[in-house]
């Protein structure tokens, strides 16, 4: 009996703990995603984070460029790009060629603002209606 009496209130309290934390790592996580479309005539700034970033492309790139040679690592995983600061201060341009098209990208490392994963679309591409982006 005083087992019983002891076990609920730490059950209920792991519940509660854990539905608190998965609630608080959800939305952390998910405002961290960010997209953005581009166009052959356009430059985006990407801030890469010191924990790294992931550019995220609907296909597999054909070819990637980095500008400044050891500025930043970058692994490729299907249609990812995995980038990671090679120090506090990296940057530098980044090409990326698909089906006969060409993105730039201006790279700049920082331990602030960086966003952990970021969705790369094509400005000629249809966007959906219902407002979604």
């Amino acid at each position: 009996m005083i087992k019983s009496k002891l076990i609920y209130p730490r059950l209920i309290f792991g519940l509660i703990t854990y539905a608190t934390l998965y609630f608080f790592a959800t939305v952390s996580f998910a405002s961290e995603v960010k997209m953005i479309r581009l166009s052959e005539a356009s430059v985006a700034k990407v801030f890469i984070s010191t924990r790294g970033t992931v550019l995220s492309f609907p296909t597999k790139p054909s070819k990637v460029i980095l500008g400044r040679a050891n500025s930043f690592g970058i692994e490729y995983v299907e249609n990812d790009l995995a980038i990671s600061p090679l120090s506090l201060s990296a940057r530098s341009n980044l090409f990326v060629y698909f089906f006969g098209r060409r993105f730039a990208f201006d790279l700049i490392a920082t331990p602030e603002s960086g966003t952990s994963v970021i969705q790369v679309r094509d400005a000629l591409e249809i966007k959906p209606k219902d407002g979604k982006k």
